[in-house]
């Protein structure tokens, strides 16, 4: 492929399936749209077309698609993340995630972007920044670069790109990334503050693919939380839509860090969608079709999602609360 070839679309691509050992298929059903364009259908309704999919997403020149193809840039970076992460032959840690990204590999993006117009200064000083912000531990890093990247791939734009990290940052960890301050000297017999402390779980509001609003926190503790409209414990989730239960299902972390939802006998039902394999998993049916149906704990993962009722769908993450 020589230089005008390379795209910051096909970019990213090439470092998902080298790197993250995800095909252009996977990739691009998790960052394609499923509404519809112009001519009625959606870019998720090709994914199955290799030609549209090499010619029209993969090696399109920077800035000439609209975000009307793409999903939300955070939902698909918080996926790709995930993917990344859990794939059994090729696992990644968010450290890997980070120097993938940041490091070498992630120089790619650069030469892309400077070839179709961009200065990449910008988004290497972005990059550089999330490298060292010591706000945010290595997993929510390792999310904000994929924000980044993801961004600046599908628009080629990176005023845009910083904007959307930036903007995904204040939102998911209540504050933008900070100015650099000099790092403590820790003693190596002493843990840091992030190894002494458990992530909490939050659940981020997704409408028709899009983020909607900060995450709902939940402390980990065996007691947790319940999600329904009219859930009174500490930190309920309260935001869902009004066809979820009073006390919808109830979401914790047990004793060895594994967080767990289970149903409270909704009429609404509960569903989840692994993020990894894209498997659904039926918590707690709806009550009508329950039938000798006995709910039991399922397990959450970052990067799955979770449905309440009808609508009321949310993304898994991990972190810490401002």
């Amino acid at each position: 492929m020589t230089p005008a070839e390379i795209t910051p679309l096909s970019v990213l691509f090439e470092i998902m399936k080298r790197y993250g050992a995800l095909s252009n298929k996977e990739v691009a059903g998790i960052l394609l749209s499923g509404r519809p364009l112009s001519d009625g259908r959606s870019p998720l309704s090709r994914l199955n077309d290799r030609t549209w999919i090499s010619r029209t997403i993969v090696h399109a020149p920077a800035g000439m698609l609209s975000e009307q193809y793409f999903c939300d840039f955070p939902v698909a970076a918080l996926r790709l993340a995930s993917r990344m992460k859990s794939r059994k032959k090729q696992m990644l840690s968010g450290e890997q995630i980070l120097d993938v990204v940041c490091g070498e590999p992630g120089r790619q993006m650069d030469h892309a972007l400077e070839a179709h117009g961009q200065d990449p200064t910008l988004y290497r000083n972005m990059l550089d920044r999330i490298q060292v912000d010591v706000s945010l531990s290595t997993d929510e890093r390792a999310e904000v670069a994929l924000v980044l990247m993801v961004t600046a791939a599908c628009i080629g734009n990176v005023r845009r790109a910083v904007e959307e990290a930036q903007g995904f940052t204040a939102k998911m960890h209540g504050a933008p990334m900070a100015t650099p301050v000099p790092k403590l000297v820790v003693r190596d017999d002493e843990p840091s503050v992030a190894e002494q402390r458990q992530p909490w779980l939050g659940l981020v509001r997704v409408i028709d693919g899009l983020v909607a609003g900060a995450p709902q926190w939940v402390e980990p503790t065996v007691e947790g939380t319940v999600v329904g409209t009219l859930a009174l414990e500490e930190r309920s989730v309260n935001q869902v839509e009004p066809d979820v239960s009073g006390r919808h299902a109830r979401i914790w972390c047990d004793g060895e860090g594994q967080w767990l939802v289970d149903g409270l006998g909704s009429k609404g039902g509960t569903t989840l969608v692994s993020g990894l394999s894209g498997e659904a998993v039926v918590v707690e049916p709806p009550k009508a079709e329950r039938g000798e149906f006995v709910s039991a704990p399922v397990p959450l993962c970052p990067g799955d999602s979770i449905t309440f009722g009808a609508s009321s769908t949310f993304v898994v993450i991990e972190g810490f609360p401002a």
